[in-house]
């Protein structure tokens, strides 16, 4: 089991501090209307209060509390919670250690933070705030297939040194099945980023590593460029990243 180390709980705040007033404009993922709304979607009938983990500036919650769910937030970074507590609650802390009482929540969010987190203990904490068939939405953009999965991996692993774990849709059901999840339901989406604007909006990286990662989906191998339907439009680099979305239950022993 991955052991919590507070210095890079100290860099992720770091690097989201310095992200956040941009970052709704970094990646079209934060606010594509398809993707947020497959999560409020997913998440069912407003059932009483939910919690979206990792909630950075509030988007998924904000969907939430338009379908009627009464949100509650948590993220780890104090600008983040600054700007989401214009939309709902949000409480600043680590999802290893979630300051909620337990089986409060019949629905509990986290979209693209998974990778950042110790998952044995994410789960335990995530399973202990689960109210009685309660839902657990999760969602991370994962590789189309095991042919662009290598080179996924290097790209991240450039862009974000601070990853606890690269994930794969396959790798996502294992971990959650051995923490006594069920999955309920599996959905994929495309949404169509700008490499060439991720990279522009991302000021803790070097200008070498930013042109690194370009570099990197420009010239990658051909059925990585096949399954991502990358594109050079000028100077711009386009791609398609690939979204898991999985609606699972605890089941409570």
């Amino acid at each position: 089991m991955e052991k919590y180390c507070l210095d890079d709980e100290i860099k992720i705040k770091e690097q989201f501090s310095v992200r956040c007033p941009k970052f709704d404009i970094s990646a079209n993922w934060i606010t594509d209307n398809a993707l947020i709304c497959a999560h409020a979607d997913l998440a069912g009938k407003p059932k009483g209060e939910a919690l979206e983990l990792c909630c950075g500036t509030g988007q998924v919650g904000c969907a939430l509390k338009t379908k009627g769910w009464a949100v509650k937030g948590l993220d780890i970074c104090d600008s983040m919670v600054e700007v989401s507590s214009r939309y709902f609650p949000v409480l600043q802390g680590r999802v290893e250690k979630i300051p909620f009482e337990t089986s409060r929540f019949p629905l509990v969010v986290c979209r693209q933070a998974f990778h950042f987190l110790n998952i044995q203990e994410a789960l335990r904490e995530i399973a202990r705030v689960l109210a009685p068939r309660g839902v657990f939405v999760l969602s991370l953009t994962v590789p189309f297939s095991g042919e662009d999965s290598k080179w996924l991996y290097e790209i991240h692993r450039i862009k974000q040194p601070l990853l606890k774990k690269f994930y794969t849709t396959q790798d996502l059901i294992r971990a959650l099945k051995e923490a006594k999840f069920s999955i309920i339901k599996i959905k994929n989406l495309k949404v169509r980023e700008s490499v060439t604007r991720w990279m522009k909006y991302a000021p803790e990286l070097t200008r070498q590593t930013r042109e690194k990662v370009i570099a990197a989906v420009k010239n990658a191998p051909e059925p990585y460029k096949r399954l991502h339907n990358v594109e050079v439009r000028g100077k711009e680099v386009l791609e398609d990243w690939n979204w898991v979305i999985l609606k699972t239950a605890f089941r409570k022993i």
